[in-house]
């Protein structure tokens, strides 16, 4: 490594820092970092050792595998007028803290085609105002690392945050975009709030995988393919209070994730709700405006949808194969489809074919053995109901109509009574559609329906 420009707190510090061992250097006591800076090997943070990178300090990393060794203290002090920048190669290993000493920070920092711009195990710490463009990992969280990640921008990573084995951080105020994978993802009991960031065209927004102990709240989604993921959550996170608005899949419910999804603003979305493989979340008090399909549900998924308000969309609420969700005390108005039920919403085919055994198989295939498996349905009805509901304008036709009449905003088997498997392997002969229950309806609006528009 070599120095430009730099000056350190202690003259011994200095000299070390100049001689530095042909595999590594240790920066012993206080260090300080300024003007360029030229890595050429990796150097280590020791504990009981600090080391300081001042404002507009340029660091150039000769090599990937220059690396930033912290378990002392670091302190890297941008400003907004002369961050620190480190200018490092593809595949640079980046600033990674081993059960680090508690006090780091990183502010106004820049970051770039790192394989892991940061990376730490049992080490908290604060990262604000900097920038991470291009990297393989911008922030990775190994385990058990809390640190405050705030108003920051990350832009084309492959993923943002990595939050990894019982990690919490508090993750607000950033803008995330053009993730190629994931601008946040969570697994492995990590948790912890993920709140008041900007989501813009990602792959995915945030992916959950299996419980998550943590809100995530106050958030905008705009255009990202899917804004949030969930596989396996259970009956984590709480979504409340975002906005999302143009995803291609807004939230995404699937593998036995049944969230609690309250008071959020979805508009403009092709699919606001997707619930998938027994994907049953609690829908309460949300506004669905403008989507292609509000609340979609597939294979046995079988949400609470309570006082939400269904505005505009071109369908309302799609089931299929065997998903039977609880729709009460919500307002639907002027929207093009109420409900429709897809071609594998039989109960009759349940009865004497049943989805049991071609379930079982499929489990078998992949070698699951997920203990979830035993809370799987096993009786349907042929009625998806939705009665205790207000209609709009369109409770005119369910008065004209009467409780055996065919509605043209449901589509049930009033228009595809019979339906056949046999191509598909799962059963000869032909079986009934489910029908929708709509009596009996309300006769005027829920009051308090819908979620708080912001402005």
């Amino acid at each position: 490594m070599s120095l430009r420009k730099t000056c350190s707190i202690l003259p011994t510090a200095l000299l070390l820092l100049m001689a530095l061992p042909a595999l590594a250097a240790n920066l012993p006591g206080a260090t300080r970092w300024s003007g360029e800076v030229r890595l050429s090997e990796a150097v280590s943070v020791p504990r009981g050792a600090t080391l300081t990178i001042a404002a507009g300090t340029h660091v150039v990393a000769v090599s990937a595998e220059a690396l930033i060794a912290v378990s002392g203290k670091l302190l890297v002090e941008g400003s907004p007028a002369a961050p620190v920048v480190f200018d490092t190669p593809v595949g640079w290993q980046g600033i990674q803290f081993t059960e680090g000493e508690a006090g780091s920070r990183i502010r106004h920092a820049r970051f770039a085609r790192a394989a892991q711009a940061i990376s730490t195990v049992a080490t908290d710490f604060t990262v604000a105002n900097s920038e991470f463009q291009g990297c393989e990992f911008a922030i990775k969280l190994e385990r058990e690392a809390n640190p405050v990640i705030e108003n920051n921008w990350f832009a084309d990573n492959g993923i943002g945050v990595s939050n990894e084995m019982k990690s919490a951080p508090t993750i607000r105020n950033n803008r995330f975009s053009g993730h190629t994978k994931t601008a946040i993802l969570a697994s492995h009991g990590s948790r912890g709030p993920i709140t008041g960031n900007r989501f813009v065209e990602n792959q995915q927004g945030i992916a959950l995988i299996q419980r998550f102990e943590g809100q995530i709240a106050d958030n905008q989604f705009n255009a990202n393919e899917t804004a949030i993921f969930c596989n396996q959550t259970q009956n984590t996170p709480r979504i409340e209070r975002n906005r999302f608005d143009g995803n291609k899949v807004a939230v995404a419910n699937v593998s036995f994730a049944y969230p609690v999804v309250v008071n959020n603003l979805f508009l403009n979305n092709g699919t606001a709700l997707h619930n998938d493989q027994y994907g049953s979340s609690q829908v309460e008090k949300n506004l669905f405006r403008g989507n292609g399909t509000a609340i979609y549900n597939n294979k046995k998924s079988n949400p609470k949808v309570r006082l939400n308000r269904f505005e505009k969309n071109e369908l309302a609420l799609f089931c299929d194969f065997s998903s039977y969700p609880e729709v009460r005390q919500n307002n639907f108005v002027d929207n093009a489809m109420g409900v429709k039920l897809g071609i594998y919403q039989s109960a009759d085919w349940e009865k004497r074919s049943g989805s049991r055994p071609l379930m079982q198989r499929e489990a078998s295939a992949r070698q699951s053995q997920n203990p979830l498996l035993a809370k799987v349905p096993t009786e349907f009805t042929d009625v998806v109901d939705v009665s205790g509901n207000w209609w709009g304008k369109d409770t005119s036709q369910l008065a004209a109509a009467g409780e055996k009449g065919n509605i043209a905003i449901f589509h049930d088997r009033h228009d595809q009574p019979e339906v056949s498997y046999e191509s598909e392997g799962y059963g000869p002969g032909t079986f009934r559609l489910d029908r929708v229950q709509f009596v009996p309806w309300l006769k005027e609006p829920v009051a308090g329906a819908g979620a708080e528009e912001k402005p």
